[in-house]
Formats: C-alpha cells, structure tokens, sequence
C-alpha cells in the first residue's frame, strides 16, 4: 500500500517490512513482504465478486450478514499456524526487530493485536480520506452535520433530510463497527490470551495519523496536531511512454480517452450488458482513441505486465470491439494521464485514481461502484471538475453524452486546473511530510503532547453531560427553593388577608 513510501523509507535506510493478504507482484531493495497463505487464499475467495454488475441491478454486492463476518474470519486466516511451517505471522515477527509499526487506519483492529504483541509504537495511514472512524477514536470531533458519511453519497451541506439520513447512517455504522469488533476481540484472546486490550483501547494510543485527504479536494476539518494529511502521497510527474503506447497515444485524431476501474473492481465479473454498453459507446468515437483497462485475460500484472500491452497481445481481443480502442491487463496510470493528448477519464471513482486524475489536471466521468467511489464522485462533481453517472441508471446515450461534454465544455477543465493548482501549492511534498512524522515518531517514540485528551473521554463527559446535569439540578433546586418561598410568602399573606378580614367583621358587628 502507498509503495512510493515503502520505496522512500528504504531509501533513507530504514527497512520495512510489509505485512500483507496479496501477494507480491514487485520487489524493492530493504523490503521484505510476508503474505500469510491462509490470509491470502481467504481474501480471494471472500473478493470474488461482480460488483459492477451488482450495483448495475440495483443490489447489494455482499449481504450485511456476510460482511459483518469477514473481519473475525479474516483476522483468524491471518494470526493462524501456516500449515506446513506450523509458525504464525506474529511469531515471525518476533523474530526482527522493529521501531515502529504503521497500520491501515481503516479497520486496523487484528493487525493491533500483532502491534501490541510486538509492544510497538504505531501510526496509522488512512487511505480512504472520507473514513472518519480512527480519526474519532483518535479524539477528533465528527460533527455528523457537516461530515458525510463514507458510504453516503451526501455533500458537507445537507438539508434537514439529508442529515437525519446521514446521522443514522453515522450511528448505524458504529453500532455495527462495536458488534464486528467484539468478534474481532475474541479472535484475539483466542490467539493472545484474555489479557489483550480490546481493539478500542489499542486504537486511542495511535501516534500519528496520516490522513489521505486535503482541504482543497476532500472537506476542511477540524484536526489535532497528530493528524496529518498527505493527500496525493503517490502522485509523481508522468514518465515516459512505451513506445508502442506512445504511438497509439499521439496517433490519436482528437485526443485520448482513458478508461478504467481500478484494481478493486474486476472487470472480468462486469455483466455481458455493461460490456456491450460500452463497447457501443466507444464504437461511437471513432475521432479519439480509447484506452481500456480490462484483466478479464490477463495473463500478468502489477509491474512485471508490461508486457501486456502489446498491440497484438492477449488483451486486444474482445467481441465487437471497435479499432480505436486498445486494451490491456495493466497500464501507467499517471503516466497516462499525464501525458498532453489525454482528453477524459472515465473512472469507478477509488480516491487514488481521483488524486491522480486532479494531480495531471484531467477532468472525469465517475462511475460508482461501492464503499467510498460515491462520496468521492459527489465531492467531485460538486466542486465542478467532474459529472457522476450512477451504474444503475447509466444507458449509452448518457455515458456518450456525458464523455463528450467532459472533454468539449471548457468549465470542467477550468475547474479541475483550479483544484490541481491548490492541490500541488504546499509547503512540502506530501511524501516529504509523511516521511518527516515517521521518523519523529521513531526519534521521539512517546509523543502523548500531540494526542487529544478526548480519546480517554466517555462520550457522557466529552458532551459535559455530566456538567448539564449538575447545571439542571442547581436550576432544579433554585425553583423549588423560589417555589417554597413563593408559598410561604402566599400563605403568610393569605393568613394575613383573613385576620385582617376577621378584624373589620368584629369592628362592624361592634358597631
């Protein structure tokens, strides 16, 4: 994850090593990967699903059910014995010898079982910018009024409606993070023993947490000192073209289209209809070139497929596909993108993508798939520089339209020149900032002074609801104090009226 900063931390001699559930498709010099087989094997069969295909028929790509199980299976895939080694991920690790752990802030909780095992400092990195969980265990407020949630596709202004949908959203969500999390914590004592601290108390002593987000392109938000956003930490000037790459590039009459639906979505399981949709669509731009990312053949990737990008390969073959489109396995992203005859992006709206697209200053056609692609899109169109067109109302002549008002209405490349330029006017790179906080937390180690006194606060003291209380007791006191006062006073003078009444009686019956 984010392997321009694995390639930097190496570079300035520190070594790393990188735990995780894919296996490695590249190799750096001080970099040692451990993909646990079990973990692994669970994750590709848990993944495969169609969720273009899903969302293009308006369902659920993973029943509620189904999802609320994987983070307790996942975690047991990946803290159990390997099967011919007998030894476990945590035991290999005890092994080495490490400074400082840093863990996916979105869902870290199994991985803080191995971090507080190791008994390290750890810093998170957020790569999903509008996810706001390990930022409010960290003691950042979320004010649910102006925070959308990350699988909403809502704006930071909302009418009434649209934040009562979003607070339930808020609220639900954490219901089901405090459920899922307990399976996780008893996955743990399972493989720790009862001592170990529920996930919730390991995730309030984070260090630092490096926020993939930036005012300009996500939401200004109220942060402590050590929250850090490096939005666009992977984001580098276009490179050089293959040749044959460049050739189909510049041979382009009017430009280039690039498309594609990043890692996560495969679009070997997107539905025979989408795909002809598609293929229509591009048919019906004979003046640009397309360039298509399709794997539904690949036969490699990651950095060792450029290979498959041949013209004549295995990933130009596709039923019905017109000549101005060319496809591939795997292709340079950002050096696509960063390249002059590049028009439009169509893309599912993942962040990195979205990051990289406002880095080169390429306007987009944003096509939603799942978890934060919506919240993106709609932060995207929002701000101009961008036009989202839901999978399940999506037809040929909205997606052509749509592409051709990207690349010939001039707003949209105004605005995303706009962004970009906000974007890239920063003190530091955003590798250079990241960078810096890893090895302060390495040098320092105990850096409590820039963590929130919140994150050890019950939600009943963090909202003075005990404060309240004592204020509405000493109110409630003062009026039954005034409201005695009051009777006593009525009933002296009530008193007072009758003897006063019995008084002038006898003086008149005197007289």
């Amino acid at each position: 994850m984010f392997c321009p900063f694995l390639f930097w931390e190496n570079k300035r001699g520190h070594h790393v090593t990188f735990l995780s559930g894919f296996k490695a498709d590249f190799h750096i010099d001080g970099l040692k990967e451990i993909t646990p087989l079990h973990l692994v094997h669970y994750i590709q069969n848990y993944t495969d699903w169609d969720l273009v295909g899903a969302r293009y028929a308006h369902k659920t790509p993973v029943p509620l059910w189904q999802a609320l199980r994987y983070p307790a299976e996942a975690c047991n895939s990946l803290l159990e014995p390997d099967d011919h080694t007998g030894v476990t991920v945590t035991d290999e690790l005890l092994t080495q010898r490490f400074h400082l752990a840093i863990v996916d802030g979105a869902f870290p909780e199994c991985a803080l079982g191995i971090v507080h095992r190791l008994g390290l400092p750890f810093m998170f990195i957020n790569t999903v910018g509008f996810y706001t969980g390990s930022l409010a265990m960290a003691g950042n407020p979320i004010a649910y009024a102006v925070t959308p949630h990350v699988f909403t596709a809502l704006t930071e202004t909302m009418n009434l409606w649209q934040r009562i949908e979003n607070y339930v959203t808020h609220l639900l969500a954490d219901l089901l993070h405090k459920y899922y999390t307990n399976q996780v914590h008893g996955v743990l004592i399972q493989h720790f023993g009862a001592s170990i601290p529920h996930p919730y108390a390991l995730m309030r002593n984070v260090s630092i947490i490096l926020q993939n987000g930036h005012a300009s392109i996500t939401y200004a938000r109220p942060f402590y000192p050590n929250v850090i956003e490096i939005a666009c930490l992977h984001c580098r000037p276009a490179g050089k073209l293959p040749q044959d790459l460049e050739q189909f590039m510049e041979s382009a009459p009017a430009g280039v289209i690039f498309f594609s639906m990043g890692s996560s979505v495969k679009a070997a399981n997107m539905p025979e209809e989408f795909r002809r949709m598609l293929v229509e669509v591009f048919s019906r731009l004979p003046q640009y070139h397309v360039l298509w990312k399709w794997d539904g053949n690949a036969t490699a990737t990651g950095i060792h497929a450029r290979e498959a990008i041949l013209p004549n390969g295995p990933h130009q073959h596709m039923r019905g596909i017109s000549r101005n489109v060319r496809l591939s396995g795997w292709l340079p992203q950002q050096d696509i993108l960063g390249h002059r005859k590049l028009m439009a992006f169509v893309t599912h709206g993942g962040l990195l993508s979205m990051y990289e697209a406002i880095y080169h200053a390429v306007p987009m056609v944003m096509l939603p798939v799942f978890c934060d692609h919506d919240v993106n899109a709609v932060k995207a169109e929002s701000d101009g520089y961008a036009v989202r067109l839901p999978l399940e109302t999506i037809t040929a002549d909205k997606l052509y339209h749509t592409i051709m008002a990207i690349i010939n209405n001039g707003k949209y490349k105004r605005k995303i020149h706009e962004k970009s330029q906000l974007l890239l006017d920063q003190m530091s790179k955003p590798i250079d900032t990241a960078i810096y906080w890893t090895e302060y937390v390495m040098k320092h180690k105990d850096v409590s002074h820039l963590q929130s006194p919140v994150r050890n606060m019950s939600f009943f003291i963090y909202h003075s609801l005990d404060v309240i209380c004592v204020f509405m007791l000493i109110v409630g006191g003062m009026l039954i104090i005034w409201q005695q006062i009051l009777k006593y006073a009525l009933r002296n003078r009530t008193q007072q009226r009758v003897e006063e009444r019995t008084q002038r009686f006898k003086i008149l019956k005197q007289c």
